[in-house]
């Protein structure tokens, strides 16, 4: 791209005519400077211009939107009212305009700032930066747009960038996960961007003290997910050796140019099966043995028949009446 920028420049000082060289007297580099950027960017290029004459020159910087046909020649200058800012590099362009004096055999340096646009058309924009030598800046100017005074060009290429962009919808881990051979693990991506993107990542596994007791792989098979497309994945909570409660992070990442993140928590408990049994089994015995405890405590018989007989005599005949239970009939005599 710069070899042909260079011819563009040369084919576009010849078609003006020979004499251009013979008036110069100084010179000026890079004769191309070639960009590639993006919305925003702000970039720093230098200029060199070299009095190669004998004689003090007075110069005028400016620039101007250039067009290229097929063929790759300069077709003719753009004025900057005919051309939108958003796709107008001369816009872009920053540097001092204040006329330079060049006296024989200096040397001055040109700081050229590149501000893109926040909304640039992606394409190929080419501006010539002139440094006319006259008595003032209008007759420097015409020297460049005739082709008399020697420059730069500045080509900055803007590439279409496509939207990129991964939703995780939905992340979650069994409430309880208690078999070695599970899919506990399931996480929902939805790609609304235009491009075809590979999410790729893991999942950590903390304890309830913050250590990490495992991790796994999130899409080990490289799987793609193509624009308005949904794709549901799963994956294996280890189990050996964990018992409680845990903690489940999502760290993924996506992106062909720029890479971004995603990720969420998940919290959840194991409990093995084998353990569990163990847990339950004692459990049970516990509970058995105190409730044996409790029975031979309370309720053995064997303590009964260790205390003295109680003698119980039971009398002949019939008691005295007044030995009787209470006699509850009405007696009206005593109201």
């Amino acid at each position: 791209m710069k070899n042909l920028a260079k011819l563009y420049f040369l084919i576009f000082i010849l078609s003006f005519g020979n004499s251009a060289f013979a008036a110069t007297q100084y010179s000026v580099s890079p004769l191309v400077i070639d960009i590639d950027a993006e919305a925003r960017d702000i970039l720093t290029r230098t200029i060199t211009i070299t009095n190669t004459g004998t004689s003090p020159a007075t110069l005028y910087p400016t620039v101007n939107n250039i067009s290229l046909d097929d063929g790759g020649i300069v077709r003719e200058f753009l004025s900057p009212v005919e051309t939108d800012r958003t796709q107008t590099l001369s816009s872009w362009l920053e540097f001092s305009r204040r006329g330079i004096n060049l006296q024989p055999g200096t040397t001055v340096e040109l700081p050229i700032t590149l501000r893109v646009n926040p909304n640039p058309v992606p394409g190929t924009y080419h501006a010539f930066i002139g440094f006319g030598n006259g008595r003032n800046r209008p007759e420097a100017e015409k020297q460049v747009l005739d082709g008399k005074a020697p420059g730069s060009i500045i080509t900055v290429t803007i590439e279409e960038r496509k939207n990129q962009f991964l939703r995780l919808s939905q992340f979650v881990v069994d409430r309880f996960v208690t078999n070695v051979d599970n899919t506990a693990a399931v996480y929902t991506f939805v790609n609304p961007s235009e491009e075809t993107l590979i999410p790729k990542g893991e999942i950590i596994f903390y304890d309830n003290k913050g250590r990490e007791v495992g991790a796994v792989t999130v899409n080990n098979e490289n799987l793609k997910i193509a624009p308005n497309e949904e794709h549901v994945f799963s994956a294996t909570v280890p189990v050996d050796g964990l018992f409680g409660k845990y903690k489940a992070f999502l760290n993924v990442e996506y992106g062909n140019d720029q890479r971004a993140q995603i990720q969420d928590t998940s919290f959840f408990y194991i409990f093995p099966l084998k353990n569990l049994a163990i847990v339950l089994s004692v459990m049970i015995i516990v509970v058995a043995f105190f409730a044996w405890m409790l029975h031979k405590r309370f309720f053995d018989d064997d303590d009964v028949l260790d205390h003295e007989p109680l003698m119980v005599h039971v009398r002949d005949g019939v008691s005295d009446p007044k030995s009787h239970d209470i006699d509850l009939k009405n007696n009206n005599n005593e109201n």
